[in-house]
């Protein structure tokens, strides 16, 4: 197939009136369920005792075999237990659970803004780790993420601020609230990951595209076009681009410049048994039934997902704890996928595939065990953008299928005799 033909899909745009309204704050729950895991997925001890009070911004979970601070209190409450809960993107994990004490929250003075200018790439990584930041783009400790760039070939870095999937706009809303914050904290992401240039990207244009340039002055943004999944990139761009989420480039801002750690996060609450859509800051650890119970619901849900419909986790319970990297929450009374079939070959899920895949036939070797053929197929190039499902016919999850064979890194090893691949 030609190398030019266009690929991705065109999906409906379900953002209002969530991304027209501004971000509200969820009053202080009566509980939050922290998970005692740092960002990078090591487990922590809690840093109080039962029943003491921790301030939001303290430390409320430390590394195991030190005094270093992982986890921090999002709201100021009182640690009433240690709870195991099974996370659906964390796995089983360790939970502080804090009771909230509404209009308790200790008055400091504020921070004095430190001299951001004379930061080192250093100082800059060294803040980003102290923080906790989490990309919300794939779930990564931000700190790795930027370190992992350092000494690499020469590449443009973006602050990804699209929300190409259907429901999603808490990065545009975070974008109207703070642009400044955000420009600033991409800047410093470029410096620590040594990025030759870097620009916030959008979907806007027009007079909203000019609105967001007065609020970064000197930032460069460009406007993505074309079908999802569309790169973050300036038509003009000749190196590689790699990207960082909107909310965390102003996490990134906050803890350069006033030493704050990342405690809340932006979630959009959509759907259509949600009775009133918006953009929810909420405190890590707040429930999902806690985030529904506040927007409402005008109907009873069939279905919740973490994350937007494209690549979006289903649950079956709402005692889940919001962590950074949940930037939606979907509340639906009818599934938007057809009934399962058999795979009739159609090959759309190739022509949907930008990553030139031919994700039919993974999945198909996954069926029949042929794992040692895999290989060949490259499904580590999967980027888990879930075109090929939305597009079956069928109805098959062949998203799932793929990013299965992706995360066996080779370790699928049965063989079941070399029949023909036919």
């Amino acid at each position: 197939m030609s190398k030019f033909t266009k690929r991705g899909v065109v999906l409906p745009l379900m953002k209002e009136p969530a991304c027209s309204r501004p971000i509200v704050d969820i009053p202080v729950p009566a509980q939050v369920v922290v998970p005692l895991v740092a960002g990078d997925g090591t487990a922590c001890r809690p840093a109080a005792g039962s029943y003491e009070t921790v301030l939001r911004g303290e430390p409320l979970g430390l590394l195991e075999g030190s005094e270093t601070p992982a986890v921090y209190a999002p709201v100021t409450g009182v640690l009433s237990d240690l709870r195991e809960m099974t996370h659906p993107l964390l796995g089983d994990i360790s939970c502080a659970v804090l009771d909230g004490m509404a209009g308790k929250e200790e008055k400091t003075e504020k921070a004095e803004k430190r001299d951001l200018s004379a930061l080192t790439a250093e100082e800059i990584l060294a803040a980003a780790r102290a923080a906790g930041i989490v990309d919300e783009l794939d779930g990564s400790l931000l700190a790795d993420k930027l370190e992992s760039w350092l000494d690499t070939d020469p590449y443009l870095l973006g602050a990804d601020g699209t929300e190409q999937e259907p429901y999603s706009s808490s990065a545009w809303a975070v974008l109207g609230e703070a642009a400044d914050e955000v420009s600033e904290g991409l800047g410093l992401a470029a410096r620590a990951a040594g990025a030759i240039d870097c620009h916030i990207a959008i979907r806007q244009k027009g007079k909203q595209r000019k609105e967001l340039a007065k609020r970064a002055p000197g930032r460069l943004i460009c406007t993505v076009h074309g079908k999802y999944p569309a790169v973050p990139e300036p038509r003009s761009a000749v190196l590689p681009v790699r990207t960082v989420g909107v909310q965390a480039c102003r996490a990134l801002y906050r803890a350069c410049a006033y030493g704050e750690p990342q405690c809340d996060c932006v979630v959009t609450v959509a759907g259509d048994a949600v009775a009133n859509p918006q953009n929810v800051r909420v405190p890590t650890g707040t429930l999902v039934e806690d985030l529904l119970r506040f927007c409402g619901l005008s109907s009873n849900p069939s279905y919740i997902i973490l994350g937007d419909a494209m690549t979006g986790v289903a649950i079956t319970q709402t005692d889940i704890a919001i962590i950074p990297g949940i930037a939606c929450v979907l509340a639906l009374t009818v599934r938007p996928q057809p009934k399962t079939r058999t795979c009739v070959g159609c090959g759309r899920c190739v022509r949907a595939c930008h990553a030139d895949l031919l994700p039919f036939e993974i999945m198909r070797r996954m069926d029949n065990m042929q794992y040692e053929r895999l290989s060949s197929l490259l499904p580590e190039e999967c980027d888990g953008c879930g075109a090929c499902s939305y597009v079956c016919p069928a109805g098959l999850d062949v998203t799932a299928k793929v990013l299965e064979a992706r995360d066996a890194h080779g370790t699928i090893f049965l063989k079941w005799g070399d029949g023909d691949d036919f």
